[in-house]
């Protein structure tokens, strides 16, 4: 039986069958019971990268908007500010503007980054043998390579905290780490979606 060992097989394997996953959250108890159904929310996210700042915040205020939430984006009251935010936490200020009762503040960090072939494989047989249907060299056991050079998907982490305006407490916070894909708005909205059923299930929708 022909053997082909294939560059980052295994690393490609791991990344076809990882799905987006709730790693841990956690639950204050002094805010059992509150609901923010129907309330306005601001949404706030932080990454390396404007675009991904952008597309985090969209897509997590969709996803509160679907819980029945009222969100507004970071990004929205930052381009309308008169002056600039002071004190330890910058989110709190603008919250208090738009009378926010809860603030969800998101931090998107690379967790992993996976290499596939970035074109077709060349297969080459290896051993002895005369030949055969698979021709080649026929043997027993072959390599295989890209052609082309490699393709580099990467996995991004979450962390979401609820927040309360009001003292900064923390409500609710949880991590969540995507599957590695190039289509980053994919991954960022599985992310949002995975945070936003665990808010649900936390009791504040």
């Amino acid at each position: 039986m022909r053997t082909r060992l294939a560059v980052g097989a295994s690393a490609i394997a791991l990344a076809a069958c990882a799905t987006t996953q709730l790693e841990g959250q956690w639950v204050n108890p002094d805010y059992g019971g509150r609901s923010l159904r129907g309330a306005p929310v601001l949404v706030a996210c932080e990454a390396r990268e404007t675009t991904l700042q952008r597309i985090c915040e969209d897509q997590m205020a969709a996803q509160i908007a679907a819980l029945g939430g009222t969100p507004t984006r970071q990004w929205q009251l930052a381009e309308t500010a008169t002056e600039p935010a002071t004190g330890t936490d910058p989110y709190r200020a603008a919250a208090g503007r738009i009378g926010a009762r809860a603030i969800v503040r998101t931090a998107l960090s690379p967790a992993a980054a996976v290499a596939a072939p970035a074109g077709p494989t060349i297969g080459i047989g290896v051993g002895g043998g005369s030949g055969g249907r698979g021709g080649g060299l026929g043997g027993f056991g072959g390599i295989s390579f890209p052609i082309g050079g490699t393709r580099v998907s990467s996995a991004y982490a979450s962390e979401t905290a609820l927040i309360d305006p009001a003292n900064g407490a923390i409500m609710w916070s949880a991590r969540a780490t995507g599957n590695a894909s190039e289509d980053v708005t994919g991954q960022i909205a599985e992310l949002a979606r995975t945070a936003a059923d665990a808010i649900r299930q936390a009791g504040f929708f």
